[in-house]
């Protein structure tokens, strides 16, 4: 079974349905109305959007493929990432999940597998009817790479909760132009269910002692409640929240539901919507797309990382035993999984309007 850290991209490539079904396309409408206005506000012919967390690059594809980002205007998108298979797996993904889905693509990089210049400069175009989208991708620190410079857009997708939030969203904003924004969907907010209940272990018990184990660890599991209070101490005010949680189940066989995605156009897993990666319909009764895969990875992530903490109160045994049943859970789709979490669209440097 892969984990986390031998397959990483897999698992972001798992995930890709479940992030699309949660986003909250209301603050996402927001995000887009936004930077309509500061373009023509503004007069601006390009926008400089900063990706941190950025992974395979799903966020990014999201933006692109539910319009975003303003028309006529260029966009110049750089996605980092610390990991540096995240990063090979984005650049291979991203421009085939284009071409799948109908947009040109052009190649700007030097052919040496890296990029066209120095950091800065783009590896690949996509263009999506009057959007232009040039698209660089670095491994490379977020922190670091936020002091190069003024940004009109920060996007962290399921990036905070990693940080204490304190120390992280000052420097954070920092890289952003006053009346720039910030956009952090998917961002954990201390909720983590299984069901159904086993004897093995109380859920509240594990859920405890997951969160603990976050907070232990250098992040943040209330890190969506916490930036809602966080923005205003930084000069920064709050356009859009809403919820955005993950919820995993199995279907009925007359239930097939597909992820948040419009048309025929593939994912960036490369499997085609309602369907696994493999080809199977999610209506004969399992879990959509590849989200059956998604759950092994939490419950062995959620599993180990206890196991490995020496400071929680959960011995091997138990949690041995408790991934273990909800393994078997999974075998016969009877596992459910909830993860809470929040979108957030912010603002720096500017009164904002009513939240909406």
């Amino acid at each position: 079974m892969p984990s986390l850290k031998s397959d990483y991209p897999r698992y972001l490539a798992a995930k890709r349905s479940v992030d699309d079904r949660a986003i909250n396309e209301r603050v996402l409408r927001r995000l887009a109305s936004e930077l309509r206005e500061r373009s023509r506000d503004r007069d601006r012919s390009r926008l400089h959007v900063l990706n941190l967390g950025a992974g395979i690059g799903g966020a990014a594809a999201r933006l692109i493929e539910r319009d975003v980002f303003p028309a006529g205007v260029g966009v110049t998108c750089t996605l980092v990432d610390v990991r540096e298979a995240n990063a090979a797996a984005a650049r291979e993904r991203l421009p085939e999940w284009a071409r799948a889905a109908g947009y040109d693509v052009t190649d700007l990089a030097d052919g040496s597998g890296g990029s066209a210049g120095d950091p800065g400069d783009p590896e690949f175009r996509v263009e999506a009817e009057s959007r232009t989208i040039d698209v660089e991708v670095r491994v490379a620190d977020a922190f670091q790479v936020v002091e190069e410079g003024e940004w009109d857009l920060l996007v962290g997708q399921a990036f905070l909760d990693l940080f204490d939030l304190d120390e992280a969203l000052p420097d954070l904003l920092s890289a952003l132009e006053p009346g720039g924004l910030c956009y952090f969907p998917i961002t954990f907010d201390g909720g983590t269910v299984f069901e159904p209940a086993t004897d093995v272990l109380a859920p509240a018990d594990l859920e405890r002692a997951f969160h603990d184990h976050i907070d232990r660890s250098g992040g943040d599991s209330r890190a969506g409640r916490h930036l809602l209070t966080g923005l205003s101490r930084e000069d920064a005010s709050v356009l859009a929240a809403g919820s955005s949680d993950w919820v995993v189940h199995a279907h009925g066989e007359h239930e097939a539901e597909g992820s948040g995605n419009d048309g025929d156009a593939r994912d960036i897993d490369g499997a085609d919507d309602g369907g696994t990666a493999d080809g199977t319909d999610a209506s004969d009764g399992g879990y959509p797309a590849d989200e059956e895969l998604f759950l092994r990875f939490i419950v062995d992530t959620v599993a180990d990382a206890l196991a490995d903490d020496a400071e929680s109160e959960l011995t091997t045994k138990t949690l041995a035993e408790w991934r273990e049943r909800r393994h078997e859970q999974l075998d016969i789709g009877e596992l459910v999984y909830i993860a809470h979490q929040l979108d957030v669209l912010g603002c720096v440097g500017e009164t904002s309007p009513e939240l909406d």
